[in-house]
């Protein structure tokens, strides 16, 4: 487990090469948090409703909000279906919708409901392209039943639960783009200073070894003319 304090030592020592690196990181993430696009989300909601034959039969009275049926849910999870195919995407964008859209049983529904959402760059295309995907999904709904020959008077329709919603910036896939290059840098200093620190301690050490070579062939060329002079005196004898 790394010493926080010997870390900081680290760094402090090996400033120049972790200021460098921090700099520009913080460079980049700025650049990045500019270049990077700001998406906007908008959503409504839908709902299924039985036909009229089914609503004016007792108790109902007519009131299509008291016959939900699993049917209806079947129904709006083959209509999503269908509204999400490539045929469909092909056909929405012919009629103007720009951006990515989606369509979904809403969360913990309780009945036929469907949440419809678009994304895009531009606010005011997503507003424009939400209401496009409102009156293709109840354009659709006429389709599917049609194809069948349902009766005008079974046929189940569609309302607005939740309206269009105004386009909301979306920042989260942005910041976490940017706290990325950030925490990179920040991890490539962090390490760089550590791989100064053991490079200079090897050439600390290499340095030593050729300082102590150094001392001992020096050590050896002081002996050599002491060992040659016996022989010197032997013959002078």
């Amino acid at each position: 487990m790394l010493d926080m304090r010997e870390v900081l030592r680290v760094i402090r020592k090996r400033w120049y090469v972790t200021l460098p690196i921090v700099l520009i990181t913080i460079a980049l993430s700025a650049v990045a948090n500019t270049v990077l696009p700001t998406t906007y989300q908008s959503q409504c909601s839908i709902s299924l409703l039985n036909s009229p034959d089914v609503a004016a039969q007792a108790p109902n009275n007519g009131n299509p909000f008291l016959t939900f049926s699993q049917a209806l849910t079947v129904t709006a999870d083959f209509l999503g279906r269908r509204l999400s195919s490539d045929e469909s995407a092909k056909e929405l964008k012919a009629r103007g919708l720009t951006g990515e859209y989606g369509v979904k049983l809403a969360d913990n529904a309780m009945g036929p409901f469907l949440t419809l959402t678009v994304t895009g760059p531009n606010p005011a295309q997503v507003e424009k392209s939400i209401a496009v995907l409102n009156t293709y999904a109840a354009d659709q709904l006429k389709a599917i039943q049609a194809e069948q020959k349902a009766p005008a008077g079974s046929q189940i329709a569609s309302t607005v639960i939740v309206p269009p919603q105004a386009p909301q910036a979306q920042t989260k896939t942005k910041l976490q783009s940017v706290a990325l290059i950030a925490l990179g840098g920040l991890a490539v200093a962090f390490l760089s200073g550590f791989v100064a620190e053991n490079l200079a301690g090897v050439l600390q050490r290499r340095r030593a070894r050729s300082r102590k070579h150094g001392s001992a062939a020096a050590d050896t060329d002081d002996e050599a003319p002491g060992q040659q002079a016996e022989p010197s005196l032997a013959a002078g004898r």
